[in-house]
């Protein structure tokens, strides 16, 4: 197991990617209820980070692997990744992000903000946001749905490649 989702070094088989993605999953969802349920405090804060630095280990050795045995290197997974920031970014800025952070830079550094009118700054940031976020979550989902399978019914090279000898599974 160590190997599947800490490793990505080597060559993946569709059986075993598949386990893998399996495995992501529920790593992803069992983080996902660990820290819903943990408070915000510090021990939250390094929890997160192992959980995103492990999440993106598990996610290379994964996807990283499978990519090799099909021939490509990590570019394609990396392009992903940034396609998805940019996609968050597009989505924030056009559904009230700028001016969200126009708003906010009227303010001098030195000046602490009403807390009333911040509240009602992010509120309405919030609002104007709610009807993209749905769009953006289901673009994000569908685009790693299709990354995904792509990986999974890939074939592999036949031969040896500079990853690695052919496998099985």
């Amino acid at each position: 197991m160590i190997k599947l989702f800490l490793s990505p070094a080597g060559r993946m088989g569709r059986r075993n990617f598949w386990i893998g993605v399996a495995g992501f999953i529920l790593f992803c969802t069992g983080a996902y209820y660990l820290l819903d349920a943990m408070t915000n405090s510090m021990s939250y804060f390094w929890i997160f980070l192992i959980v995103l630095v492990l999440l993106f280990q598990m996610l290379y050795s994964v996807c990283g692997k499978r990519l090799h045995d099909i021939g490509y290197s990590y570019w394609p997974l990396t392009g992903m990744i940034v396609l998805i920031f940019v996609i968050l970014i597009v989505v924030m800025l056009f559904n009230g992000g700028a001016e969200y952070f126009s708003e906010f830079s009227n303010f001098q550094r030195k000046e602490d903000i009403d807390p009333v009118v911040r509240e009602a700054i992010i509120k309405e940031y919030q609002m104007k946001m709610k009807p993209a976020e749905t769009i953006a979550k289901y673009l994000i989902l569908s685009l790693w749905a299709a990354f995904t399978l792509w990986l999974g019914v890939a074939k592999p090279q036949a031969d040896a490649n500079k990853y690695g000898p052919v496998i099985s599974g």
